[in-house]
C-alpha cells in the first residue's frame, strides 16, 4: 500500500524478459523480480517488529505466521524456485508474476490485523486512494476517508482488511483479463498470419486461380457506347502483353501489409489511460499487419466480381497498386471495436479515466452496526 500505481505495472512493462531467460540467467536481474524483493522484505520486517513488541494474540500470532508463508511464496515465485514453469508457458500465462503478486497482496491484506491502533488510523488515506483508484468511481465498495475515520477499532480493522483485499483482487482480476485479451489478439493474428501465407503459396503457384487483374478498357472513337479491351493491368505488369503472374498476389499482400502497419501505428498513438501491460497495442499491431493483407486481397476480388456498385474496373497498374495499399488501412474499420475493447481495459487500470475517485463525503457504505 505504498504506492497508487498498480504494482504489477512494473513487472508487466518489463514482463518480455520473461520470454527469453536460460536458466543459468539470474532472475534477479529483472526489474520485477526486485519490486517483489523489497516489498516482501518491507512486509517481512513488519511482522518481526509486532512480534518483538510481545503482545500479540494467539490468533495475532497464527495471522502472523500465515503473513510469512504467503512472502515465503511470493519470493520463490519471483527468484523461480517454486514453481517453475516453462520459459513459454510463464510468458503466454504469467504464472511466476502471477504467483509472485497474489501472494504478496494476500499478505498485505493480513498485515492489517497485526497493525497498533496508531498504525491502522496512518493506514486510512492510503486504503482510501488504493481502493478510489482501482475501483470504478460508481463501484459501491469505493470508500471515503470520514467514513472509515468514524469506525471504532473493533469496526474499522475487518473492514480496511476486506477493503484491501477486494482492491487487490479486483486488480489481479483485471491483470488477468487483459492478458487473456493479449494471448486472444495473438492467436487470432496467428491464425489470420497463416492464412495469408498459405494463399500467397498456393497462388504463387496458381496464379490462374485468383488472378488479380483488370482488363484495360477504351471507349470506341465511332461507337461511345462501345469499350475496346486493349490490355490487362495487373499489379506487376500492365499492357496488351500482361497477364497474371506468381509475383501478383505477393504485391497486395505488401501493400496490404504496409496498410494494415500504418492503420496499427495510428491506433497505438491514440491509445491512453495508463501504462502498458502485457505489451496490449503490441498484440493490436501484429494482428492488424496480417489482416491489412488479407483485406487488400478479399478487396481487389470484390472490386473484380463488380461486389462495390459503381466499382469494377481498375484502368491502371498503379490504381491496383493504390486501392491495395488503401484497402489494408481499411482493415480499421474492421478492427477499431478491438481498439476500443483495449482501451476499456487500459483506462479500468489505476491511472486509467475509468478509475477517477468519488467526491468526498458519497457515503455509498452503509456503516456496520456498533457491537
Amino acid at each position: 500500500m505504498t504506492d497508487l500505481r498498480s504494482d504489477r505495472t512494473l513487472a508487466e512493462g518489463h514482463e518480455q524478459a520473461l520470454v527469453p531467460p536460460s536458466r543459468s540467467e539470474s532472475p534477479r536481474t529483472r526489474i520485477w523480480v526486485q519490486h517483489v524483493a523489497v516489498e516482501t522484505d518491507k512486509l517481512q520486517m513488519r511482522v518481526d517488529a509486532a512480534r518483538a513488541r510481545g503482545n500479540l494474540t494467539p490468533a495475532q500470532e497464527t495471522i502472523a505466521g500465515g503473513v510469512c508463508g504467503f512472502i515465503k511464496k511470493a519470493r520463490a515465485a519471483a527468484f523461480r524456485d517454486d514453481p517453475i514453469p516453462g520459459r513459454w508457458a510463464n510468458w503466454w500465462r504469467g504464472t511466476l508474476v502471477e504467483a509472485a503478486y497474489r501472494n504478496m497482496h494476500t499478505a498485505r491484506a493480513q498485515m492489517i490485523d497485526l497493525y497498533e491502533k496508531e498504525e491502522l488510523r496512518a493506514e486510512i488515506p492510503m486504503v482510501v486512494a488504493r481502493a478510489n483508484a482501482t475501483m470504478h468511481r460508481d463501484d459501491p465498495r469505493c470508500i471515503t476517508i470520514p467514513d472509515l475515520e468514524a469506525e471504532p477499532v473493533e469496526c474499522l480493522r475487518p473492514r480496511m482488511r476486506r477493503v484491501v483485499g477486494d482492491t487487490y483482487e479486483n486488480l489481479d482480476l483485471k491483470h488477468s483479463q487483459l492478458r487473456s485479451f493479449r494471448n486472444i489478439l495473438l492467436i487470432a493474428a496467428t491464425f489470420i498470419a497463416l492464412g495469408v501465407i498459405a494463399t500467397l503459396v498456393f497462388v504463387s503457384e496458381n496464379p490462374h486461380l485468383m488472378p488479380l487483374c483488370f482488363p484495360k478498357q477504351v471507349i470506341s472513337s465511332t461507337d461511345p457506347a462501345l469499350t475496346i479491351v486493349t490490355g490487362m493491368a495487373c499489379p506487376t505488369s500492365s499492357g496488351s502483353q500482361a497477364s497474371p503472374s506468381s509475383a501478383d498476389i505477393l504485391v497486395v499482400a505488401v501493400l496490404g501489409a504496409l496498410g494494415g502497419a500504418l492503420a496499427a501505428t495510428l491506433s497505438i498513438r491514440n491509445l491512453k489511460g495508463t501504462s502498458t501491460p502485457y505489451d496490449v497495442p503490441v498484440a493490436l499491431a501484429f494482428l492488424k499487419v496480417p489482416l491489412g493483407a488479407l483485406t487488400a486481397i478479399l478487396g481487389l476480388i470484390a472490386i473484380q466480381g463488380n461486389f462495390v456498385p459503381g466499382l469494377s474496373v481498375l484502368d491502371s497498374q498503379g490504381q491496383i497498386l493504390a486501392y491495395a495499399l488503401v484497402l489494408g488501412f481499411a482493415q480499421q474499420t474492421l478492427s477499431r471495436a478491438l481498439d476500443k475493447r483495449a482501451q476499456t481495459l487500459l483506462e479500468g487500470l489505476p491511472g486509467g479515466t475509468a478509475t477517477e475517485p468519488t467526491p468526498p463525503g458519497s457515503g455509498k457504505l452503509v456503516r456496520p452496526t456498533k457491537p
